[in-house]
């Protein structure tokens, strides 16, 4: 494998078109037979250089392309009437030292098949992966994690990945971020909850880095799945369960404070209630009040109406017949 490095320097101001130009290029060169990979760069402390480096199975393959008419359609998005500095362009050959020429290892084929193995993470619908800023912010999340959380992979990006995994597990990530160190050796199962609050488990690897790390995922052996799957809704439902206890145990406990208060009056009413001899109103804890308007407030079981005395009393001062 060779890298092929060109350098420029953007001599009229620029280099925004330019770089503007590279995030959009028509990737006419990605599907040339040879092509492996394409990055660009720019200088930390002088924007207008670029370093435009490409990767490549050999040399011959590179000149082939370069000299084609692919070439110069690949370079149609470059800005009209754009300048380089004169003596500043310059193309340097790189070739990766192997240990020898059969010996072939994952990370040379993974480095060497970056726009397949992209497009292959983008579309697979078995391995999971999702890609968050340190505090947690998504950036980006392929389709398989998508449809697990039941979102686009476009809604995806405007969630914390906190509010889609358990909160013990939350703890648990946030702890292996802590650690310092950008890859973790060991495989670990992580809970995630999705829109719905249906639980999921997936078996992770954690890529960590300064500014955020990559989540790849996949089911777990089906043997143990289902049962931890169970055991995982188990648990979210007796969450549930005890949430709704508390609840009903606090309005309980508040029909049992106001039957209480009611019983007090009752008990008064059978055992012994203070009533004065002359007045006929009744000592409460706190007053003296009339006996009915006692009787009214403290004591559901009474209703209401007129004795046939008091009743023709009210037909006599209405004006009303004994019959109506």
């Amino acid at each position: 494998m060779i890298l092929v490095i060109s350098q420029f320097k953007v001599a009229n101001d620029l280099e925004k078109e330019v770089r503007e130009a590279f995030l959009t290029r028509p990737r006419l060169v990605d599907d040339v037979l040879g092509f492996l990979g394409i990055e660009v760069f720019t200088d930390t402390e002088d924007s207008s250089v670029f370093y435009l480096v490409t990767r490549w199975t050999d040399v011959r393959s590179f000149h082939a392309w370069h000299g084609s008419e692919a070439h110069h359609q690949s370079h149609r998005g470059i800005p009209k009437g754009l300048k380089l500095a004169a003596g500043f362009t310059h193309v340097t050959y790189l070739e990766r030292l192997d240990a020898s020429a059969q010996h072939v290892d994952f990370e040379n084929v993974a480095a060497d098949s970056v726009p397949a193995l992209a497009r292959f993470l983008a579309d697979s619908s078995s391995v999971h992966m999702l890609l968050a800023a340190r505090d947690g912010t998504i950036r980006l999340c392929n389709a398989a994690m998508a449809s697990h959380l039941k979102i686009t992979p476009a809604d995806a990006v405007t969630r914390v990945v906190w509010d889609l995994v358990t909160e013990q597990d939350t703890q648990s990530l946030q702890r292996r971020l802590g650690v310092g160190r950008n890859r973790l050796p060991n495989r670990f199962l992580l809970n995630f909850v999705d829109i719905n609050h249906s639980p999921f488990t997936l078996e992770c690897r954690l890529e960590i880095q300064p500014n955020y790390f990559l989540l790849l995922g996949e089911a777990p052996d089906r043997a143990n799945d289902a049962m931890h799957e169970e055991m995982l809704r188990l648990n979210n439902d007796l969450s549930v369960l005890t949430r709704e206890h508390v609840r009903r145990g606090r309005e309980l406990e508040r029909a049992l404070d106001e039957l209480n208060a009611t019983n007090w009056h009752l008990k008064k009413i059978q055992e012994v209630l203070p009533i004065c001899m002359e007045c006929g109103k009744v000592k409460t804890a706190s007053k003296w009040e009339d006996v009915t308007t006692y009787l009214k407030d403290h004591a559901p079981f009474l209703s209401h109406g007129y004795c046939p005395i008091c009743l023709e009393k009210l037909k006599a001062e209405w004006g009303l017949s004994p019959k109506e």
